[in-house]
């Protein structure tokens, strides 16, 4: 059973498709103003070693920085800005709980931190996630932020569990650590450009790529910093990572994605790390 509000109603955003449907992700906006969150370590969103890849935690540090933002510029609306996601004990079944809470809210941002946890309540990662306000237009509607109410992002007819790699649409250049995809609903926000979550974890597959390509052996982004730049919202897309740091078993990448359908224009910039899967 799908429910989009805590009434069961039918929401606009996320779509049918979308990625944080498909994370299965469960999501509680509670009285004191923190967002909590959980979704479970499908074997598909594992990597090579059977972690839980950065990506598919990404959404769910955005949607809840994200939840957390519009309540409190309602009825403005927000975008997300600025996204760092850190690693810190590897998750390899159960569930993995996010708690946001703001840091501050001001004119023209709103600045969270999100902590996770594993089922026994290790501490798995920290987000630290900066939204930009958009004034609310003559004529546009409320962004439909829920102070408190619980939800369960589900869709009524799920796709099949494929590969994330294959979920996301990814193209691999086999010469460079270059990775190219269309643009497609399942990383859609509300105004129709890759939302903050789908971003890392686009970013973040192409630092592990490029660790990848340098070791000859599969590689685990543990870090992720990137910055918007403008929205990406045409397709396709092109995510390059370039090794500025290289150790024996970690490197450090500049990371970036490109807009093609907008003559090349950078749509973010960022850094990642990544490590050496024994």
């Amino acid at each position: 059973m799908e429910e989009a509000t805590e009434s069961g109603g039918e929401a606009r955003y996320p779509g049918p498709r979308s990625i944080l449907r498909y994370l299965r992700i469960e999501q509680q906006n509670n009285d004191d103003g923190t967002v909590w969150a959980r979704f479970p370590a499908l074997p598909d969103l594992l990597d090579e070693g059977g972690f839980l890849r950065l990506g598919a935690l990404a959404p769910m540090c955005d949607l809840v920085a994200g939840s957390l933002a519009s309540v409190a510029v309602d009825p403005d609306w927000v975008a997300t800005s600025d996204f760092k996601l850190h690693l810190t004990k590897p998750v390899t079944s159960g569930h993995v709980e996010a708690v946001c809470r703001p840091l501050r809210v001001g004119k023209n941002m709103v600045l969270s931190e999100t902590r996770l946890r594993d089922d026994e309540g290790d501490n798995a990662g920290l987000a630290v996630v900066t939204f930009n306000r958009l004034p609310r237009r003559a004529g546009q509607p409320a962004n439909m932020a829920q102070k408190t109410g619980h939800m369960r992002l589900r869709s009524k007819v799920e796709e099949r569990r494929i590969p994330f790699d294959e979920y996301l649409g990814l193209r691999f250049q086999k010469d460079a650590a270059v990775i190219e995809l269309d643009h497609h609903e399942r990383i859609y926000n509300s105004f129709g450009s890759i939302q903050g979550g789908g971003m890392g974890s686009l970013l973040e597959r192409a630092v592990s790529y490029a660790g990848y390509r340098l070791w000859k052996n599969p590689a685990r982004t543990i870090d992720i910093h990137f910055s918007y730049t403008a929205q990406a919202r045409e397709g396709p897309f092109r995510i390059e990572a370039e090794v500025i740091r290289a150790g024996k078993d970690d490197i450090l990448c500049r990371v970036q994605l490109s807009d093609l359908g907008l003559e090349g224009r950078i749509a973010a910039i960022g850094t990642g790390i990544a490590v050496r899967i024994d």
